[in-house]
């Protein structure tokens, strides 16, 4: 029994209507990954998330980390240009500069081995609270009437507006 070339494209196109169908119905039904591998690839996308949680906390504490880096070679920078002190010509330009011809020259301060003193407590008695000794001096009255001039409108300087009473 011989086909003809149109037989055998219609029993191929038989074959494969029956066979698709049946293969693709194999394929959806066997193709499924194990409980092993969906485990694997579960344990794999938790460790990924994890690494990149991580990733950003170092980066966070590396940030912090040169921040602080920074601020601690500022201030050695700025301590350092602190205590550098002027040569006698830098301090000579400067003082001129200032229009003071002659620098003024640093107090030395003496040092002492011990206090010259001993402090002792004070008794507090009636003589001592009241300074019966030395009355009281009289009072700064400038200081007193600009004082009592702190209300009264000053030139130049504007009113404050009125916010009217406030109420609770």
């Amino acid at each position: 029994m011989a086909f003809s070339l149109f037989q055998w494209i219609g029993l191929g196109f038989v074959v494969a209507l029956v066979l698709i169908p049946t293969v693709r119905w194999f394929w959806k039904r066997f193709d499924m990954p194990s409980k092993f591998a969906l485990e694997a690839f579960r344990i794999r996308k938790q460790e990924a998330e994890e690494a990149e949680m991580w990733a950003g906390i170092e980066a966070q504490l590396k940030l912090e980390e040169d921040r602080i880096q920074e601020i601690e070679i500022k201030r050695k920078e700025r301590d350092l240009a602190a205590s550098k002190s002027l040569t006698d010509d830098q301090s000579a330009m400067v003082w001129n500069k200032l229009g003071i011809d002659v620098p003024i020259q640093p107090v030395e301060r003496e040092k002492t081995g011990q206090f010259e003193q001993q402090i002792s407590p004070i008794e507090l008695t009636m003589e001592n609270a009241l300074d019966i000794k030395n009355p009281p001096q009289e009072p700064d009255w400038e200081l007193i009437e600009k004082m009592s001039n702190l209300d009264k409108p000053t030139e130049g300087v504007p009113e404050a507006p009125d916010l009217g009473p406030v109420e609770n």
